[in-house]
C-alpha cells in the first residue's frame, strides 16, 4: 500500500512535469513556425495593457536557451539515474526466463521481521544495477524492548537477504529500519527510532 501511493505521486509529479514540458515545446516551436501570429499576438496584448510590445526575437532567443538546458538536464537524468528493476534474475536459458519478483523479495522481508512483534511492516525495495536497498517502517506496542533489538534484527534480516540471493544477486545491500511506537489509549502521538 505504502509503495503503491508513493508511485502514485511520482506518477502525477511526473504528468505535470511532462505536460509543463510540452507547453514550453509548443510555444517555442510556434513562436519559429508562425512568428507573424505571434507578433500580432503580442502587438494586441501591449495595445490592451499599454506597453511596448515584447522583442519577440530575444524572447525566441531565450525560450530556446530555456528548452536546451531542459532537454540536456533531461537527457542527464536518464542517462545517470539507475533505473529500478522489476526483479532478480534466476535463470536465462532458450525456454525462457525465471525470476524473482521485487514483491517476492519483499513478502519474505514481511515474513521475517512479523516474527519480532512487529505490525505494519512496510517495504520499500530500490532495485537497481548496483544496489538492493530496504527502507523499511513497522510499528509496535512495545518499543522499547523493540528498540533493543533492533541491531540484532537489522543484523539477522540482512543474513537472511544475502543467503537468499547469494549466488544469484550479489550487489551492495543497504538497510534501514524504522520502528514507531502504536497510539495506545489517550496517547496519539508516536515515538520513532531508526537503526541506519
Amino acid at each position: 500500500m505504502h509503495n503503491e501511493k508513493r508511485d502514485h505521486l511520482m506518477k502525477k509529479w511526473q504528468k505535470f512535469f511532462l505536460g509543463l514540458l510540452c507547453l514550453i515545446y509548443i510555444f517555442v516551436l510556434s513562436m519559429t513556425i508562425w512568428p507573424q501570429s505571434i507578433t500580432a499576438i503580442n502587438d494586441f496584448v501591449a495595445n490592451i495593457a499599454g506597453n511596448s510590445p515584447i522583442n519577440q526575437h530575444a524572447l525566441l532567443n531565450v525560450s530556446q536557451l530555456v528548452l536546451l538546458v531542459l532537454t540536456i538536464l533531461i537527457l542527464l537524468v536518464i542517462i545517470f539515474i539507475p533505473a529500478q528493476k522489476n526483479g532478480i534474475l534466476l535463470e536465462k536459458n532458450k525456454q525462457g526466463v525465471l525470476s524473482l519478483s521485487n514483491d517476492g523479495v519483499t513478502s519474505f522481508v514481511n515474513t521475517i521481521l512479523s516474527g519480532y512483534g512487529l505490525s505494519n511492516i512496510r517495504v520499500a525495495f530500490k532495485n537497481t544495477k548496483h544496489v538492493n536497498q530496504f527502507d523499511i517502517t513497522a510499528d509496535s506496542v512495545y518499543q522499547r524492548h523493540v528498540i533493543k533489538q533492533l541491531p540484532q534484527i537489522k543484523q539477522t534480516l540482512t543474513s537472511d537477504i544475502q543467503e537468499l540471493l547469494s549466488g544469484i544477486d550479489e550487489k551492495k545491500l543497504k538497510l534501514s529500519i524504522k520502528v514507531d511506537q502504536k497510539s495506545t489509549g489517550s496517547s496519539r502521538k508516536k515515538r520513532s527510532t531508526r537503526v541506519v
